[in-house]
This record gives structure tokens, C-alpha cells and sequence, in this order.
């Protein structure tokens, strides 16, 4: 059994330290870094929007345990989580942006208690130290991409679950203890790899434990099934039975059949061997502006030498608490064998990789029969770590804004708001189809009625993914003839896009985006 701490005085203060730093690496110049709006983002906006109008996603299916979205889906909970939020603030950047955020600080003290629990006090203040200055965590927690909450709810579950199994109430605490992990099957669908395989390995080295107390494991099983259970339905309609069940329209809830596969799509003619043995050799460098700016590490300095040391000094405790980061690498391995990673994909890797680098830290310090040089040991890490985060946070608030621009639409609602303010009666306006989803951005930043939306939108199936030509006037195709049969028209250009037009007025300019009146004839 575990015994409870304290933490002492001095811990304490380096504690609040660290989760001071994180704050201010996460909240500086928040919700303006990155500027702009990346089209998942807006799209999971949306839906929370959706959600608090009319009890219904964009496409008018009440309460759905997975989003239909641009077709092939997108998970819920980050949007569930948003609306109490959107609610009170509006549909803005800071509403929709706040839960990661909130999520990406929280995470500091959690993996603090985590390690202080199941390991002891210096890994713990190592981890957590090494977890707030992260390159992918910062820029994770600061836009909300709804895949990147899920490291937040497997912490969470990891946690819970040797909390819950080494507590003196531990009968009483175990029915809950897979609450987090259930949850995290909504955060992202593929943690439904990930979380068998930490539960199962927990559980068979806790054996002893689960004899002993077999109500309460049974309970703590049946609670998951009913959490996961209305996903775990969705994965039965789309993945295996490819139909809807007539029951399931008496549900509380909808499922909806999705128009194309993601997994399909994603791994469709890739050679994933390849792929990923170069993800991971590269120091999980995906080529994405928006998991870190080029030129940095996602995690920094850390790498697998000291995870290695991690697996191993975790393992020599032979407590399965301290093993529960090497369970959850196990499980998250297990992604790489399904799906090309890249820093949204594979984000299941990368707690785990710090927890145990913390310990791997920790116990070479121990090891070392001369205190002094284990403390410089650990120093030098420490600083080459801090070191490595401010030279990130640099380019992060200076050069890279200008680069991550384009990624995020950066400019499209004043551009927007402008082509707004032009229009004539009737006029039509032209939205830039370089901007991917270009009809979700519309929808936000215009904070549109679902039933609107679907009352006054033409769309289809083009390929797995809903085309949506027009929403009232507003036009979304470069080649839309309707645009070319008025006297003119308003359009939304990005970049160096040019309209055939027999005379141009130019409107207004907003950084990347232009604004402009096509006169046809």
C-alpha cells in the first residue's frame, strides 16, 4: 500500500514555480497565438455552437456520440466540454480555445501527483518541470484541435487507476477508477487501441488485488462499458455491422453513419513501417507548423536514452503504479502499427515518454554513489531542457507567427466583415476555396443557425467528404457559374488568387486575404 504525503514547504514553492511557468507559456498572448482559426478548431466551435441553438450538430443529429463533421468524422468531447464556455463568451477563438489550454496547465500538477504518488517527490518535480516547458505541449494546449485533450484524460485515467487501486478506500474507489479512461475514448478514437492494453496490463500485475476485491473491479468494468458504451455502438454501426440498428433511434443520443472511413483515408496506399520508423528516428518531426515551429524537437531534449532508463529503474520497483507509464508507451505504441503518426496522431506517446524520462533522470541520480554529481547530472539536464524551451518559446512569440499564418487563415474574419460591409443587395460574395473547409469558417465567424444552415445550404457527397457549393449567398467553389451569371459579385482572395473579371474594385486587404468587388459585365 502506498502511504499518504506531504509535500514539503520547499516543494511546494518549486511546484507553484513550474505551474507558473506553464501558465505563462500557455496564456501569452492567448487566443491571438497562433492568430486566426485552423479549420478543426472552427468546425468543433461549431458544433458546441450547434449544439447550445438547437440540441443538434451542424447536419441536425441531436446529441451525437461522434460528429459526422466534413464526413468522415470528428470526436465529441472537446466540443461537450466547450459549450458551458461558448455559453457564457460567445463563439470566439477564446471560447473555443479556453478547455485546451486549461487542460494543456492542469496537466502540470497532475503528472506531478502522478509521479510523486507511484514514484517519489524529485521525479515528480522533474516531470512535471519537463512537461511545462515541452515544445508540443505549449503549442498543443493553445489551439483546440480536439485529438489534443486526449493526452489530458489518459493522465487522467492513468492516475485515477493506481490512485484508486493503492488507496485505503480502495473498495470504494474502484468502480470509479476507469471513469477517465472511458471519457478518453471520446477525447480521440484511437485511445480505443490504447486503453485495453493499459487496463489490461495493470490489472494482471495488480492480480492480487482484483482477487481480493472482485465486486468492486466488476463494477468499475461494467461503469466503463456504460461511459464507452454509445461509442463503442458508433464503432459497431461503422466498423462492423456498416448499418444502423432500428433501436438505436429511441436512443438519447444519435449515431451517426458516417459517408467515408478515417482510417481509410489516413493510411490508404501508405507504407506504414516506413513512415513511422522515420517519425520516430526523427525525433517525431512531422513537418506540421502547428505541433512546433521548424528547426525545434516536439519534446525538446528529450529522448530515448533517458525514456530507456525510465522503463528500466520503473521496472526495479516492481510496483505497477511506477509501470503504468511504460503500460500507457505500450499501448501507445500499438498506434504506430495502425496509422501514419505525426504529432496529432501519435500525441499518445509523448506523456508517457516525459513521465519516464523523469524517472529514467531520477534514477540515475540515485545511482550514483556521489551525491554532488548526481546533482549536477541532474542539473545539466534540467538546464539544457530550460534552455531548449526558451530558445522554442522565442521563435514560437517572434518568427513563427508570421509562418503559422497561412495555417490558421490568419486575417479571413476581418476579410470576412469587410466583403460583409461591401455587398449589395443580392450580391453574391465568393469565399477563396484555398482555405480548407472554407464554408466552416463562414459558419463561425458569422455564428450561423444550424437549422439556417441546412435550410438554405447545397451540399453532397463528393468522395467521403460533404461539398458544400453555397450557404444562402454566400459561394464556395472557384469554378461556381452562378458567380460568373451576376453583374457582379464580392470575393474573398487569398494569397495571389486572381478572378476573370471585366473590371476589379478593390475593397479591402487583410493580411494574406484581399477583398475585392468582380464586376462581370
Amino acid at each position: 500500500m502506498i502511504k499518504r504525503f506531504t509535500i514539503p514547504r520547499k516543494s511546494t514553492i518549486a511546484l507553484t514555480a513550474i505551474i507558473a511557468v506553464a501558465a505563462i507559456l500557455r496564456l501569452w498572448r492567448f487566443p491571438d497565438l497562433p492568430g486566426g482559426l485552423n479549420q478543426d478548431e472552427a468546425s468543433a466551435g461549431y458544433e458546441s455552437f450547434a449544439l447550445l441553438t438547437d440540441g443538434t450538430d451542424r447536419w441536425g443529429n441531436p446529441w451525437p456520440v461522434y460528429f459526422p463533421s466534413w464526413g468522415s468524422g470528428q470526436n465529441v468531447l472537446l466540443s461537450y466540454l466547450s459549450m458551458p464556455f461558448i455559453a457564457l463568451f460567445g463563439l470566439t477563438a477564446f471560447s473555443v480555445r479556453l478547455v485546451p489550454v486549461l487542460l494543456g496547465i492542469g496537466a502540470i500538477p497532475l503528472l506531478y501527483f502522478a509521479l510523486r504518488r507511484f514514484v517519489n517527490l524529485p521525479t515528480a518535480l522533474i516531470g512535471a518541470g519537463l512537461l511545462a516547458i515541452t515544445p508540443w505541449h505549449v503549442t498543443a494546449s493553445r489551439w483546440a484541435l480536439e485529438s489534443s485533450i486526449l493526452p489530458f484524460f489518459l493522465l487522467a485515467g492513468v492516475t485515477t487507476l493506481g490512485y484508486a487501486y493503492t488507496s485505503s478506500r480502495a473498495r470504494y474507489l474502484i468502480p470509479f477508477s476507469l471513469v477517465f479512461l472511458a471519457l478518453a475514448l471520446y477525447a480521440y478514437g484511437v485511445a480505443i487501441l490504447v486503453v485495453p492494453v493499459i487496463v489490461g496490463l495493470y490489472l494482471c500485475t495488480r492480480y492480487r488485488t482484483v482477487l481480493r476485491n472482485p465486486v468492486p473491479v466488476g463494477l468499475s468494468v461494467l461503469g466503463f462499458l456504460i461511459a464507452a458504451g454509445p461509442l463503442l455502438l458508433f464503432v459497431l454501426v461503422n466498423n462492423v455491422l456498416h448499418r444502423t440498428p432500428g433501436f438505436v433511434s429511441a436512443l438519447p443520443f444519435s449515431v451517426p453513419k458516417l459517408v467515408s472511413s478515417r482510417l481509410d483515408q489516413i493510411t490508404s496506399g501508405q507504407d506504414l513501417v516506413g513512415m513511422n520508423t522515420h517519425f520516430v528516428t526523427g525525433g517525431f518531426v512531422d513537418g506540421y507548423l502547428w505541433t512546433v515551429p521548424n528547426g525545434f524537437l516536439p519534446l525538446g531534449v528529450i529522448g530515448f536514452p533517458l525514456a530507456a532508463l525510465g522503463v528500466y529503474f520503473a521496472a526495479r520497483t516492481r510496483t505497477p503504479e511506477a509501470n503504468l507509464f511504460t503500460f500507457w508507451l505500450i499501448g501507445a505504441i500499438v498506434l504506430l502499427f495502425a496509422m501514419p503518426g505525426n504529432g496529432n496522431r501519435a500525441n499518445a506517446l509523448f506523456i508517457p515518454l516525459i513521465a519516464l524520462t523523469a524517472i529514467g533522470v531520477g534514477g540515475l541520480y540515485r545511482s550514483m554513489a556521489d551525491q554532488k554529481t548526481g546533482r549536477t547530472v541532474v542539473a545539466v539536464i534540467m538546464a539544457t531542457a530550460v534552455g531548449y524551451g526558451a530558445l522554442f518559446f522565442h521563435d514560437y512569440t517572434t518568427r513563427h507567427p508570421e509562418q503559422i499564418a497561412e495555417s490558421f487563415g490568419a486575417g479571413f474574419d476581418g476579410a470576412l466583415r469587410s466583403a460583409n460591409e461591401a455587398q449589395h443587395a443580392d450580391e453574391p460574395v465568393y469565399i477563396s476555396d484555398r482555405m480548407p473547409l472554407n464554408y466552416m469558417e463562414v459558419l463561425f465567424y458569422l455564428r450561423t443557425n444550424p437549422t439556417d444552415f441546412r435550410a438554405h445550404a447545397e451540399f453532397k457527397n463528393v468522395d467521403g467528404v460533404y461539398d458544400v457549393r453555397n450557404y444562402r449567398h454566400y459561394y464556395f467553389r472557384n469554378n461556381e457559374k452562378s458567380l460568373d451569371a451576376a453583374p457582379s459579385y464580392v470575393a474573398v482572395l487569398r494569397g495571389d488568387e486572381r478572378r476573370e473579371c471585366a473590371r476589379v474594385e478593390a475593397l479591402a486587404r487583410h493580411g494574406q486575404w484581399t477583398v475585392v468587388r468582380c464586376v462581370t459585365r
